[in-house]
């Protein structure tokens, strides 16, 4: 067992030993880290949940390909701890020698900047993009920038800036950037705020989970990290399995893919969308990139949201779960994984192991839409997704996911049942577009009524149809 860990912060290596004075608690945010601790006021202090992008930092680590990757990600939303064995840098960092960055230099010439509370973070999603090689197009930008709010320059003269750097930005690459060396033994550490445990394998993790079954299993702390900053918990226990490379594995067998629970929602749709293009633009609209950098399929899944983004699109799938704890493993069907409300079936020592997702038939298509009051950046008010095979003219095999219509994400035998062996028409998901008032029964909240839900779901099998119609496959 450790209690330090060490890190390099712009080029500079760091050793925090939590047993001595003075040393803050390993579950402080980065953000706070570096503004109070470290007095590094260029990374700013905005909304503090995630969704301003103001307080942008650059991370490099190692993937599970042994490659050292480079992104963005919220400072509010990282936890120190998890700094361990990584390369942090920040807005202070990317000037070099007294001559700034091209990043930097592009937004200074095109005056991408008025009052420059957003700029740092601007300029640190945009040092990621650039450093590891991404074009700027009209496209990439939006999605680069996707987590970055800019209340008062415009957008128009930053994406002008970034559009410069095109002249020298190279091809895609792997960063060459330094990395400390890994810490032997792992780190446990119990201070004013509670545990915090790092175990180095998956065997320890299930032994701690059984020994410990109330801590909550914390890989991308996207939701931990919010709930913190709203509710304001004395004690914030928890096991950190953010470096345990075995839980973010992505391995092929017959039929099927198989994706570690721990991989970030960005891998699980770099993944994804070779198989099902068609679910591409339903996971860009998952929060924003730097978001999707660290928050991971596991921890979506043991949110068990109602109106959680990911498990519609499983059941749609009839994506597999499988389950572990320290005596053995399990495999549920994504249908019968939720049994309420923010409630599923695991047990206190049981994780999400991996998820099991099918390779599709040629015959296989898929429709996926989130309704939402804003197009990014927002929780969705409903999600529909419906998988089925078109063959010979006639549906087959279809499989639904709604989210928001009920208190967990649910499938509908009934809307399956009226649309298999129905022929591929207008007619027939107009027919069961007819249907939705019958299959649920929805409730009205600050995001939409139950007769808006009702009525967009009802449009949403007609657009299904107009928009799969024509594709001979999705994949």
């Amino acid at each position: 067992m450790r209690s330090k860990i060490q890190f390099l912060l712009n080029g500079d290596p760091v050793a925090l030993d939590f047993s001595e004075y003075g040393t803050p608690d390993p579950q402080i945010t980065v953000l706070k880290y570096l503004r109070d601790f470290r007095k590094m006021t260029g990374t700013k202090e905005g909304c503090g949940t995630g969704d301003c992008g103001s307080c942008m930092v650059a991370l490099a680590q190692k993937d599970t390909a042994g490659n050292t990757v480079l992104y963005a990600a919220n400072a509010c939303l990282m936890l120190l701890g998890m700094l361990d064995g990584k390369h942090l840098i920040t807005i202070e960092g990317i000037a070099k020698n007294g001559k700034l960055h091209p990043v930097q230099q592009a937004l200074l010439h095109r005056k991408g900047t008025q009052c420059g509370f957003c700029t740092p973070g601007v300029a640190m999603s945009s040092f990621a993009a650039y450093e590891t090689g991404r074009k700027f197009t009209p496209t990439s930008i939006q999605e680069i920038l996707s987590g970055n709010l800019c209340r008062c320059t415009g957008y128009e003269s930053i994406r002008e800036a970034l559009t410069d750097l095109n002249a020298t930005v190279q091809s895609l690459r792997e960063p060459t950037i330094e990395l400390p060396p890994a810490l032997p033994g792992e780190f446990f550490w119990e201070g004013s705020m509670g545990p915090y445990i790092k175990p180095q394998t998956v065997s320890s993790l299930l032994e701690y989970k059984r020994k410990y079954p109330r801590y909550p299993i914390v890989s991308g702390a996207s939701d931990f990290s919010v709930k913190n900053i709203l509710e304001e918990p004395e004690q914030r226990p928890l096991i950190d399995t953010s470096d345990l490379e075995e839980l973010k594995q992505i391995q092929r067998e017959e039929g099927w893919v198989t994706l570690g629970a721990g991989a970030s929602v960005e891998t699980f749709k770099n993944m994804l969308v070779p198989l099902y293009p068609a679910a591409e633009a339903y996971l860009l609209s998952f929060a924003s990139l730097p978001v999707r950098n660290r928050a991971t399929i596991g921890g979506s899944l043991a949110g068990a949201s109602a109106v959680g983004d990911i498990m519609p699109l499983l059941l749609a799938l009839n994506a597999q779960l499988k389950l572990r704890t320290s005596g053995g493993s399990r495999t549920v069907a994504c249908k019968g994984f939720n049994t309420g409300y923010h409630t599923h079936l695991l047990a206190p020592d049981e994780i999400i192991y991996a998820v099991r997702i099918p390779i599709p038939s040629k015959t296989r298509k898929l429709f996926a839409h989130k309704q939402s009051a804003r197009k990014d950046m927002d929780i969705s008010t409903l999600t529909f997704c419906l998988c089925f095979d078109v063959v010979n003219g006639i549906v087959r095999n279809a499989s639904s996911g709604f989210g928001g219509m009920a208190p967990t994400p649910v499938s509908s035998k009934e809307l399956e049942d009226f649309l298999n062996g129905r022929p591929f028409s207008e007619e027939t998901f107009a027919g069961a577009s007819a249907l939705m008032p019958q299959l649920f029964s929805t409730i009205s909240d600050v995001r939409g009524s139950a007769g808006y839900r009702m009525k967009a779901a009802s449009h949403l099998l007609v657009s299904c149809f107009l928009e799969t119609h024509g594709r001979n496959h999705d994949r």
